[in-house]
């Protein structure tokens, strides 16, 4: 940018910043009250986050007492400023302290809400967007509700939006003649204008459900604009999470490319703090120049910076954000300047509230001879007003964004402007506090703008390894990792039916019988074949091991580990592959197969720097003259009986662990996905373990895996499976059987009866969604599956039928399909015995939900949900590993931990609360080797989730966590007198 431009963006730059003079932003002048808390979060960050919390559940709170817990809770603590928290401590004390405190903070949240939103009712919005038309703003009209979480919230979206179209045009006419508002250099435009959210507007508009979100989304968004061209309207799409922004794109390419809407106004926002904003303006650019009316770009720097950051790192994605605000203001820049070199093809409307973008926006479009009335400046509704003044006085057009509804839905809003205000990058707060207006104004010192990473892994260095982060995910949101699955899922159809043999010593075994695994959604294809072992296997398998016991255990560990590093690039390699192993031979959905592979990486990563770790030896004392060590040492064969549910990790895990640990195993997988547990041998082979080290038994467990339980020579015993086998193998090991030497040690994990607790104060559009994927993902086939949902009475209502809406449109179909939500359970027993139990369970509950459009062919139960549960019935106690759960109503929190913890089953539990106490006493409470606060209850990742129960669910032992490999190991200590001759050497 030539010197001479930037000196006049700068100048109109400082006009626009001083144009307000001494008056600050009424964001800033609310009451005492709302002023000393947006001042101590400014300051404070830990009482910020407690604020905000506050304010997001206060619309869902029950009398005085409520609210007066709730603010105890979230702004009683470190940071809250002086004279508020006198106020509380004196509320206890006085007549109605309660009362008054709870009204306080009701009047003054709704005198911060009504600032931000324009109105509640129809009546209202109308008024309100006339009025703001008669001082010379123009209005984009937001309406607030951002959950859809079943098709009937949609419904209602649509319906209200047109409500408001219809409204606004009828009002319209009626207004003053404004030819700054009504026209630009390109023609007319229109008085009404509305903005509509995509994932408002269909219920699954996701990554992996993106066909049907799509059509649903589509075909609404139709119907609007239809109304729109009829009542001369323009309709804005805007931009939410980054999970949604391809395919926001994607519903704007099919409705803009609409013949029959071609002369319909129509807009789109671009947000400039996302890597890919320049190259998505470039498409949408293009599109709108094959338009008769332009699109509308609404550019703005985006609102969900902390989350996309804080999510990406957390699932190891690159973040799709710049990590600079400079970068994001650069890139603003550059947008700017790629929309006014393509005016006239895109209309362009610039939304911030930072003066130096808005003086670019100005300066650059006159330095391209584009007049002042040929773009426009929007800001938000309640928010700086004094820019809002400087602009207008500045003769621009100027359109205000305005969220229009109730309290509740407009919280999360709500929180956002209140998030931004008080940022630490924010203009608004910049300015109110008094910082260095020329600092703020410079031009960003940005030469060259990180571009889009693709999410990537590293192998880990054997002999360095860095500290353990759990594998990423497979980023769905991009739609070059779904074609790619798609091609994997594709090739692995038409993949020949795997044979699967043996490993013993190293040696490839058939078996004169064989055992078939079939497709649970097309039982007729034949997947793999696999040996069938016996008693003689195992005992030649086990003879293997032992053989080679002595030379594994003394390998170092560091040695054993690179095994485990190796196995474990192996598997990211082949990622895709094993993952749509599983899809065909497990009934896999996508997501789920993908998580599956990753935790079996995870596994490998995990306990080989374990194993490191622990070769140091543990802390003990040593005194003078003295040198005490404590070491530990594999403790021998281990026995590996794994299950189908996790056909991958949890094999592949235990397996790990054993060998890590200095142990050779003997791997038994489940007959039911033998092909997707031989990659377990694969990776290992591809990784140089020694033959011998790794036996592999494909079989039935009443033959060979009660062998191995019995072996003398097996001194561990690893289990995942039902409880009626995991008890008849406890039992089995715990027998002393002649030659044997040690007492076996049996690591068991044995199912569940998991509950979640929807407390009082829980926000049903976060609750419903946690319960249904902990439910109904992989068809409730999950021992750590939600079977047991526990909803207090103040917000059954709420949460209730809307769960079993959203269970009534869960997607079901094979695995093989991308936007399959629940597919076929395993195999015909299951499918038996599920279905006897769905057609008995009216005698224990209410059926709300049993559904039966499911595919006729392949083994499907069709997702069920019964309410009313009896406690006592064996609907409400029982396992039954499928996709059916039972609700139980609970008076208050006491009743419904009680509930929860009354099963024989202790393996996962949770609660959805915005009580920091409730969340509290859960943590502390709950009857569960696991559990999860406001999340789904499965999912657990390996180190940080260490997974596990007690009870009848498992003796206690935790998968990927830092004990897990001393249950594999036997410690030694030795002491040493280092006293010779009177002489101690010196420590």
């Amino acid at each position: 940018m030539g010197d001479d431009l930037e000196s006049r963006v700068a100048a109109t730059a400082r006009r626009i910043a001083e144009a307000g003079g001494d008056e600050s932003s009424s964001v800033y002048h609310l009451s005492w009250w709302s002023e000393r808390l947006l001042e101590s979060a400014m300051d404070e960050p830990a009482f910020k986050a407690g604020l905000f919390r506050f304010v997001d559940v206060f619309p869902a709170l029950d009398g005085d007492d409520d609210v007066a817990r709730h603010i105890e809770e979230y702004m009683g603590g470190e940071g809250a400023p002086r004279a508020l928290g006198l106020g509380m401590g004196a509320a206890d004390h006085v007549p109605f302290g309660h009362r008054l405190e709870a009204r306080v903070a009701e009047r003054n949240i709704r005198r911060m809400a009504e600032q931000f939103i324009l109105g509640s009712t129809t009546d209202e919005v109308v008024d309100g967007v006339a009025r703001l038309w008669a001082s010379g703003i123009a209005t984009t009209v937001d309406l607030l509700g951002e959950k859809t979480v079943v098709a009937a919230d949609a419904d209602r979206y649509e319906e209200r939006v047109r409500q408001v179209l219809h409204a606004l045009a009828d009002a319209a006419p009626g207004w003053t003649d404004d030819l700054r508002l009504e026209a630009d250099d390109l023609g007319s435009l229109p008085r009404v204008n509305v903005s509509v959210k995509p994932t408002a507007l269909a219920a699954h508009l996701e990554p992996l459900t993106c066909e049907a979100g799509l059509e649903a989304a589509s075909s609404r968004l139709r119907s609007l604009l239809r109304v729109a061209g009829e009542r001369g309207a323009t309709v804005h799409i805007d931009m939410e999470h980054a999970d949604a922004k391809d395919l926001t794109l994607a519903l704007l390419r099919e409705v803009a490319t609409d013949p029959e809407l071609d002369q319909v106004d129509l807009g789109v926002v671009i947000q400039a703090y996302l890597r890919d904003a320049r190259q998505d303006l470039a498409d949408v650019i293009a599109l709108s120049s094959r338009r008769a009316r332009p699109l509308t770009v609404r550019l703005v720097k985006g609102a969900y910076w902390d989350t996309e950051t804080t999510l990406s790192a957390a699932a190891g994605w690159p973040p799709p954000v710049f990590a600079e605000k400079r970068q994001t203001d650069a890139s603003y820049e550059r947008c700017t300047q790629l929309l006014h070199d393509h005016h006239g093809e895109v209309r362009a409307a610039f939304g911030s509230h930072n003066p130096r973008s808005l003086a670019y926006a100005v300066e650059y479009a006159r330095e391209r001879g584009i007049p002042d009335d040929g773009y426009e400046i929007q800001m938000l509704h309640g928010m700086a007003e004094p820019l809002q003044h400087a602009v207008a006085r500045l003769g621009h057009r100027l359109r205000l964004y305005a969220p229009v509804g109730e309290l509740v839905p407009g919280m999360a809003y709500l929180v956002r402007r209140l998030l931004e205000n008080t940022s630490n990058e924010s203009f608004v707060r910049h300015h109110h506090a008094g910082h260095d207006l020329d600092r703020l104004i410079a031009a960003p010192d940005i030469d060259r703008l990180p571009e889009r990473e693709e999410a990537h892994r590293d192998d880990t260095d054997p002999d360095d390894p860095a500290p353990h982060r759990a594998e990423p995910l497979r980023e769905w949101r991009r739609a070059p990792v779904r074609a790619a699955f798609a091609v994997a899922v594709e090739d692995g159809a038409g993949d020949a039916v795997r044979d699967v043999p043996a490993l013993i010593g190293g040696e490839a075994v058939t078996t004169a019988r064989t055992i078939d695994s079939v497709d649970p959604g097309r039982p007729d294809r034949v997947v793999a074949r696999s040996a069938s072992c016996g008693a003689s296997e195992a005992d030649a398998a086990v003879a293997a091991a032992a053989e080679v016991a002595e030379r594994w255990r003394r390998t170092p560990a560091p040695e054993r580990a690179a095994v485990l590093f190796r196995a474990a690039a192996w598997m990211r390699a082949h990622r895709d592959a094993l993952a749509a192993r599983e899809v065909h031979e497990a009934a896999k959905p996508w997501d789920q197969a993908d998580a599956d592979v990753c935790e079996a990486i995870d596994f490998c990563e995990y306990y080989g720097r374990e194993a490191r770790r622990l070769a140091a030896g543990g802390e003990v004392e040593s005194p003078p003259g003295e040198h005490d060590v404590l070491t530990y040492e594999g403790a021998g064969v281990t026995a590996v009986i794994a299950p189908w549910n996790f056909p991958l990790a949890i094999p592949c895990g235990m397996t790990a662990a054993a060998i890590a640990a200095g142990n050779p195993a003997v791997l038994k997988p489940a007959e039911q996905t033998p092909g997707v547990a031989l990659a377990v041998v694969e990776a290992f082979a591809a990784a140089g373990l020694p033959d011998g080290v790794l036996g592999f038994l494909p079989g039935r467990g009443e033959e060979v895996g009660a062998r191995l339980v019995e072996h003398p020579d097996v001194a561990v015993v690893a289990f995942t499976g039902s409880q009626e086998v995991g008890l008849a193998l406890n039992a089995a090991a715990a027998v002393h059987r002649p030659g044997q030497r040690h007492v076996k040690r049996v690591i068991a994990e044995m199912g569940g009866k998991n509950a979640l607790v929807v407390d009082a104060d829980a926000d049903p559009d976060q609750a419903v969604p946690i319960a249904v994927r902990s439910a109904f993902g992989y068809s409730g086939q999950k021992c750590s599956a939600l079977s047991r949902l526990i909803v207090l009475d103040r917000v059954w209502d709420a949460v209730v039928p809307r769960l079993v809406d959203a269970v009534r449109e869960l997607a079901v179909g094979p695995a093989q399909e991308m936007g399959t939500q629940v597919g076929p359970v395993i195999e015909a027993e299951a499918q038996a015995r599920l279905r006897e139990v769905v057609a008995g369970a009216g005698r224990h509950g209410t059926v709300a939900l049993a559904r039966d459009d499911v595919p006729g062919d392949g083994f499907y139960v069709g997702p069920t949900v019964v309410t009313e549960v009896d406690p006592a019935s064996p609907l409400a106690r029982d396992e039954h590993f499928g996709p059916v759960l039972s609700v139980f109503r609970a008076a208050d929190l006491d009743e419904a931990l009680a509930l929860a913890n009354d099963t024989d089953f202790a393996l996962t539990a949770g609660i959805c609360t915005r009580s920091p106490s409730h969340a509290a006493r859960a943590r502390d409470e709950l009857r569960a080797g696991n559990v999860y606060i406001n999340r789904d209850i499965t999912g657990a990742v390996v180190g940080r989730h260490p997974f596990g129960g007690h009870g009848l669910s498992g003796v206690g032992s935790k998968a990927g966590g830092p004990d897990h490999l001393l249950r594999m190991m036997n410690p030694r200590a030795s002491s040493e007198n280092t006293i010779r001759q009177g002489f101690a050497p010196e420590t």
